[in-house]
């Protein structure tokens, strides 16, 4: 008679090797390597005497001299198709600035997506871009983004980090609506790039305008949707010559005004005390050349205006990750990024909390990338209890970063990190490497040695690897990966959330695409498994995944799949079984939406209760926008796991959030941000004016306040009401002064 259990350890067992030979076959019969060519277009660009004014309108005069080209190729939905609207776009330079206008047209101008946003809040609004690689390496480029109103999103891609809109550069942009489409002009200095002088005066290039209702994006350079390497497509910008060159000086001074209380026991008597503080600090940013930057601070203000974005807490095995966002550690951040992006993070510089002074040294220099920090960190000290000897004392992080281009589209370097705290010490050196095989095939790996001596004076040593085979075309993709991090081993500088462990990670797909334009883009079924083995051989995690991903005309989207899955918790293995669903829709001007769905079965890692339970939890998200000026968004965050014995609840959270948004004009805002925690019975407060025209030039005045419902926070005790635990009011300010 067959057992239950000894099946689900049979297809845990054989889950990766099955997965395997069920990726082999098929990818047999779907692998093609025939590619078409890209990222061969060139274009070049005019020099001009008297530039043109930067208001939106497009003055032919003042844009005669100018380069024109066209947006001639449709990137989605469909390749290289014409696109369905025509953009047309204007290029030239100075000694100081480069210059770029679009003319898109619409065949239905009150369809534009032009709301009155802040900045880098943009990616539902109709847009236009250029993107720049001004080392013409294609392994990194400026992306500068305009809506209609010529709102600003910019960051700095690489093939490892696409999508990454965290770093602000200082430029002139101004947009309008017309009656047949929009117009946007910019003004983009060279002190705000870096890049490098060679003899043949090209950089990379391409451009793009976004259509939303469409979900239309039409491109410059012809590109090959079998490719996913963006970067590498660009075409050649020719003619940058006898450009800026000299140093540039940027000193950021910030004052933040604060009145912040906190509510402790005194005397056995809970008291809000309320501390007022002025602090005064200092950034400056000394471009030593066009391609390599000195950064120092001191006594910097980290404080984020912005609230992470909120995450279930309840129920984690392991850390939660969140994005750095300050703009002392962005400026050159992509010189410290890692190979993949998947990869152990063992450079995280979130880790380095709230810093005396920092100094940090980032650019590139040929072929050579590299990178420089140094920063001492007070929270260390100050996460002890105040009777201990190491109260008050800080932490001291050095981290180095090196890499070099190889080949093509490659690269190899290394890096090493070191963070010391009164006598313990932590350090991690690490070589890796990158290898675009060809447009289709990515190989990369890690590998990372560790050394920590404890406080109490215990000394550990670990390694780890990791290393990735990806494969993509326009029909099918693969990939793999092996992960193996030492019990010992221990990033203090970066963010790994487990160690002791030997993963492999596999996943498959197949790509449908219809002949012509019809309702629905793209169909892609895959399966995605994983093994995870503990330290004694013993699986610990695993999950087998089937499911399949539908793009659908005009912004809708669905994906969805079922989950089998095993983990090992506290010496005992559990099974559950669960269904997924993610479903989107950004088609309409005035309102999106996004639900994640998942119900079934999970374990509720408790280790006072740990057992089996009916899992339900949902993300809905929902954005309005009644004016052009006014946005709100709801956010509903549940996760629910039920006991099956006898319906108890193991767990339930629900985190509800809305966040307001009234945006008078491109600079000035005012938000409010509301959310409450059922499971942490905590509610937050925060209201925000901003004034901000231009990267770190700023005014913030806020409010903050965090209360707890029906919970006394400082001994778990239920109490009636509402109990303030904390609240703060605050007035920063910051200023740009560039030589």
């Amino acid at each position: 008679m067959f057992n239950v259990e000894e099946g689900r350890q049979m297809m845990n067992r054989n889950l990766i090797p099955g997965f395997l030979i069920l990726t082999a076959l098929f990818l047999s019969v779907t692998v093609r390597s025939d590619v078409p060519a890209s990222g061969s277009s060139r274009l070049s660009i005019s020099r001009i005497d008297v530039p043109p004014v930067i208001d939106g309108v497009l003055d032919v005069n003042e844009w005669t001299a100018a380069t024109k080209t066209e947006l001639a190729y449709q990137k989605e939905p469909q390749e290289n198709n014409q696109p369905t609207e025509r953009t047309y776009v204007y290029l030239a330079f100075d000694k100081e600035n480069l210059y770029v206008a679009f003319r898109a047209y619409d065949s239905n101008p009150s369809g534009i997506r032009a709301p009155i946003s802040k900045r880098d809040n943009i990616s539902e609004d109709d847009f236009v871009s250029i993107w720049l690689d001004t080392y013409d390496d294609r392994r990194r480029t400026y992306v500068f983004r305009f809506n209609p109103l010529g709102i600003q999103a910019d960051g700095i891609f690489t093939p490892a980090e696409l999508g990454n809109l965290t770093w602000d550069g200082v430029l002139e942009s101004k947009g309008s609506l017309t009656g047949d489409g929009y117009i946007v002009e910019a003004k983009i200095p060279f002190k705000t790039l870096r890049y490098q002088i060679n003899d043949k005066n090209t950089w990379g290039l391409n451009m793009f305008r976004t259509i939303s209702r469409k979900a239309e994006i039409s491109s410059w350079a012809k590109m090959s949707l079998a490719n996913p390497d963006l970067i590498s497509q660009m075409g050649t910008l020719e003619g940058i010559d006898d450009i800026f060159s000299g140093r540039t000086l940027d000193i950021i001074p910030t004052v933040t005004l604060s009145n912040s209380g906190e509510r402790e026991l005194q005397n056995g008597i809970p008291t809000l005390n309320s501390v007022n503080r002025v602090d005064a600090g200092v950034t400056v940013n000394y471009a030593l050349t066009p391609n390599l930057t000195l950064s120092a601070t001191v006594n910097p203000d980290f404080s984020q205006v912005e609230n992470d974005v909120p995450q279930v807490s309840v129920n984690q095995r392991f850390p939660l990750f969140f994005p750095e966002l300050r703009p002392f550690f962005l400026e050159g951040a992509e010189v410290f990024g890692g190979v993949y992006s998947a990869a152990p993070r063992l450079i995280d510089t979130r880790q380095i909390v709230d810093p005396d002074w920092g100094i940090k040294l980032t650019g590139k220099i040929g072929k050579n990338s590299i990178g420089f920090l140094s920063a001492s960190d007070r929270s260390a000290g100050l996460r002890v209890l105040p009777n201990d000897p190491n109260f008050g004392k800080n932490a001291q992080f050095n981290i180095l970063r090196y890499s070099r281009d190889v080949l093509k589209n490659s690269n190899f370097g290394f890096s090493f990190t070191d963070r010391r705290f009164a006598d313990s010490s932590n350090s991690v050196g690490t070589i890796d490497a990158r290898f675009q095989i060809n447009q289709s095939n990515l190989f990369a790996i890690q590998a990372s040695f560790s050394k920590t001596k404890e406080l109490d004076g215990r000394k550990r040593s670990g390694g780890a690897i990791y290393a990735v085979y990806n494969f993509e075309n326009l029909k099918s993709d693969f990939g793999v990966s092996y992960s193996n991090l030492n019990k010992n081993f221990d990033a203090q500088s970066g963010f790994v959330r487990r160690t002791g462990f030997n993963r492999i990670y596999s996943y498959v797909g197949r790509s449908f695409r219809p002949k012509e334009k019809t309702w629905w883009v793209k169909v892609r079924p895959f399966i995605v498994g994983s093994a995870l083995w503990n330290t004694r051989n013993k699986l610990d995690e695993s999950f087998f995944d089937p499911g399949f991903d539908i793009e659908f005309a005009k912004g809708i989207s669905l994906y969805t799949y079922f989950s089998a899955r095993r983990d090992d918790f506290l010496g005992r293995g559990y099974t559950t079984r669960a269904f997924l669903a993610n479903f989107g829709v950004y088609s309409f001007k005035r309102f999106s939406f996004g639900n994640s769905f998942e119900i079934g079965t999970g374990v509720n890692f408790d280790p006072a209760r740990t057992e089996t339970g009916s899992l339900l939890s949902n993300s809905l998200s929902f954005t309005f926008r009644p004016t052009n000026q006014l946005s709100t968004e709801q956010l509903w965050i549940k996760s629910n796991l039920k006991s099956r014995v006898n319906d108890d609840k193991l767990f339930n959270q629900n985190i509800f959030r809305n966040k307001t948004t009234y945006q008078f004009n491109r600079f000035n805002s005012v938000r409010s941000i509301v959310d409450y925690d059922t499971a942490e019975r905590r509610l937050g407060l925060s209201f925000l004016y901003a004034f901000t025209p231009s990267p770190n030039k700023a005014v913030y005045i806020g409010y903050n306040d965090l209360l707890y419902n029906g919970l006394e926070p400082l001994d778990g005790t239920r109490q009636r009401g509402l109990i303030r635990q904390g609240r703060g009011l605050f007035a920063k300010f910051s200023y740009n002064l560039r030589f």
